[in-house]
């Protein structure tokens, strides 16, 4: 039941053994991963929120200097808490919920979730774009990266020796 795509240049070993080979101009991977992103996340808007938001640094605030916005006091990133409505630092018990979009003003700051300006900036990678550079089809693009976004499986989980874990059965 597993289905094992490949983006290669050449039909070589793993590629042969692969359910689907899509050929690829060598070195412009990179432009259809990110394309692929952006489907996911933009057009999709499938990700892990909850991981995202007590697994990463998506919730952490960046300013317009394009550093995180740090507690005065301690140094520490600040993350904005939309249930408070303020910013708290990013281990503070008391964080009701962390914003992964919106902008917002910290101490004189204008500041954004680092979430948010990667969505912004995957929206330049358009399967169009990476298509123009690597010879995949933009509608291959779409459709291998909405198949891997619903294979995911996110919000599922799998019970292993009694723990509770995410389910992610794609890679």
């Amino acid at each position: 039941g597993t289905k094992f795509v490949a983006f290669d240049p050449m039909r070589n070993f793993a590629s042969s053994k692969a359910t689907e080979w899509i050929p690829i101009i060598p070195g412009t991977d990179g432009a259809v991963v990110l394309a692929m992103c952006n489907v996911i996340v933009n057009d999709l808007r499938i990700y892990d929120e909850k991981h995202v938001k007590l697994k990463t640094n998506g919730p952490y605030l960046v300013g317009e200097d394009g550093r995180y916005v740090r507690d005065g006091e301690t140094g520490e990133p600040l993350m904005w808490d939309p249930i408070a409505a303020k910013a708290k630092v990013y281990d503070d018990p008391s964080i009701g919920d962390f914003a992964l979009e919106g902008e917002y003003e910290v101490e004189g700051k204008r500041c954004r979730p680092a979430f948010a300006l990667v969505r912004e900036h995957l929206i330049e990678y358009t399967p169009e774009m990476a298509s123009r550079v690597s010879d995949v089809p933009a509608s291959t693009i779409r459709r291998i990266a909405t198949e891997f976004a619903e294979a995911a499986s996110i919000g599922s989980t799998i019970v292993i020796d009694g723990h509770t874990l995410p389910h992610r059965p794609v890679s």
